[in-house]
């Protein structure tokens, strides 16, 4: 969603010169940023190309978050005003018609634009180049039983997530900082059902999964051990989601995936985890868009 608000910020004033300038100037930027970053990676590719196999071989994961998260914002650049629409700041605008409605591919791209990047940067910059040689997310026994664990853990999985939103909303409002809607919520609130569900419950879990449990806990597991890559992988997760209100269920959620990883060393079992949580969440949250209840506030 970090994608969904930069595109927001960065659409261009009604001025015609002021707008040429600020786009120039952001593609002046965008473009040293993404050169920087691919030159860091491939460097970091050549450089540890020589560690030994059970060494951990590609570029530092932070540097591959940032260079999704970039690829997700210019992808995302195009479709300003479903950005805008998303975050109720806009009435139309480019992808949207001036009808004031989100269009279909606008909507897929701002729901799935992190995502798609971070599988591209995977199969670059990890996969390609043979950085986690000899790794194995889907073994090819036990997948069953590893969906099996993940959707029971799921479903409590969620109740405590819910606990700590709880939590972190009361902490927020004891220090003044009142909660807001994440970017998640008001897209469900007015995206299509079916790409919601799509998005929420398929795409998202599984490729959220292969980037910070398959490559990051992988990645840092080898090389500074388990428990590190256990914090390091969950607090990168929830980074990543950008948001104040959720960052302790996320932080919270990500350990879970991570220690189910590591217990069952099958991905099916957090994809299978990941996608429960989401499924209730979305289920829950699009039955009150739809009046059947009301969510407690």
């Amino acid at each position: 969603m970090l994608a969904v608000a930069a595109t927001a910020a960065l659409r261009p004033e009604p001025s015609a010169v002021d707008a040429m300038a600020r786009l120039l100037l952001l593609l002046a930027g965008v473009v040293l940023l993404v050169v920087g970053l691919v030159l860091n990676a491939v460097r970091s590719v050549v450089v540890r190309g020589g560690l030994p196999p059970t060494r951990y071989r590609g570029p530092s994961i932070v540097v591959l978050v940032l260079l999704a998260v970039v690829i997700s914002t210019v992808a995302t650049l195009p479709f300003a005003g479903d950005a805008l629409l998303l975050l109720g700041r806009g009435t139309g605008g480019s992808g949207t018609g001036g009808s004031g409605q989100m269009s279909l591919l606008g909507s897929i791209v701002l729901l799935t634009s992190v995502q798609f990047g971070l599988l591209v940067v995977a199969a670059g910059f990890v996969a390609g180049p043979r950085a986690l040689a000899g790794l194995r997310l889907v073994p090819r026994r036990g997948t069953l039983r590893a969906i099996v664990i993940g959707v029971g853990l799921g479903i409590p999985a969620w109740f405590g997530g819910t606990l700590l939103t709880i939590i972190a909303s009361l902490l927020l409002r004891l220090v003044g900082i009142q909660p807001t809607p994440q970017t998640a919520e008001q897209a469900i609130g007015v995206i299509d059902p079916l790409v919601i569900g799509v998005t929420f419950v398929l795409v998202a879990p599984i490729a959220e999964e292969i980037f910070f449990r398959g490559i990051a806990f992988n990645a840092w597991e080898r090389e500074y051990g388990a428990r590190r890559a256990l914090i390091g992988s969950a607090l990168l997760f929830a980074l990543v989601h950008a948001s104040l209100v959720a960052f302790l269920p996320i932080f919270g959620l990500g350990l879970v995936l991570a220690l189910v990883y590591r217990g069952t060393r099958n991905l099916a079992a957090p994809i299978a985890l990941h996608a429960t949580f989401n499924a209730i969440a979305v289920a829950l949250a699009l039955l009150a868009r739809f009046g059947v209840f009301r969510l407690p506030t």
